[in-house]
């Protein structure tokens, strides 16, 4: 388990929950949470390990936060992830507890890998955390997205074909019912093949009761 920092727990200030969580309010989000806490760009970025100009371009809006950035805001920040979508606490899982999801209410918010929906978003500290993740096709010849972070993934086909993408293994295609187990500190990623969107259900795996992800560089 990640081991809390000694000061207290970061004060997260109330925020709107849309379907999409859109660049302008996670900027809104991590400034609001720097001002309750006093924090400088500096001091966020000891904390978390992102960049002072990745956290600028995400403070103005314009830069859209990869899911491993997210994550390792989140856990710099000793918040949770779904805190971190959402902008208001989250009952903590315990003994007992269940989160129910209609379909298409989950916590949405966008990457350059695809629209994310983030499900079981009513509890926070979970040891999993599962989402649907939308990948549309993308222009021949554009740069792979990847991404890393602490922990073990999951990742179902539901819908059409993608393409997995994992160091130092090449490339291969995975179709609808087909899935992969991997260390998710591997630098990785997905991409759609052929003219229409993949469809992928993804269980990240962190911990008992961590509830947050870090993730590789950026």
């Amino acid at each position: 388990m990640r081991p809390r920092s000694a000061g207290r727990r970061a004060a997260l200030a109330p925020s709107g929950r849309g379907e999409d969580v859109h660049p302008l309010a996670v900027a809104r989000l991590l400034s609001d949470l720097r001002k309750a806490n006093g924090w400088t760009l500096a001091e966020v970025s000891r904390r978390t390990g992102v960049a002072i100009s990745t956290l600028s371009k995400i403070e103005n809006g314009q830069t859209q936060p990869a899911y491993s950035v997210m994550t390792r805001l989140a856990a710099g920040l000793d918040i949770d992830f779904v805190d971190l979508l959402g902008g208001n606490p989250h009952p903590r899982f315990s003994g007992a507890a269940r989160a129910i999801t209609r379909a298409g209410q989950g916590a949405h918010f966008r990457t350059d890998m695809g629209l994310y929906e983030a499900l079981g978003s009513d509890l926070a500290a979970k040891s999993l955390q599962p989402m649907l993740i939308d990948i549309p096709p993308r222009p021949a010849g554009s740069p792979s997205v990847r991404s890393a972070h602490r922990g073990e993934e999951f990742v179902y086909v539901l819908d059409g074909s993608v393409a997995f993408e994992m160091s130092p293994y090449a490339p291969v295609v995975l179709g609808t019912g087909d899935s992969v187990y991997f260390d998710g500190a591997m630098d990785h990623g997905f991409r759609a093949v052929g003219p229409r969107s993949g469809r992928i259900l993804s269980v990240c795996f962190a911990g008992p009761g961590v509830g947050t992800l870090s993730s590789g560089s950026e």
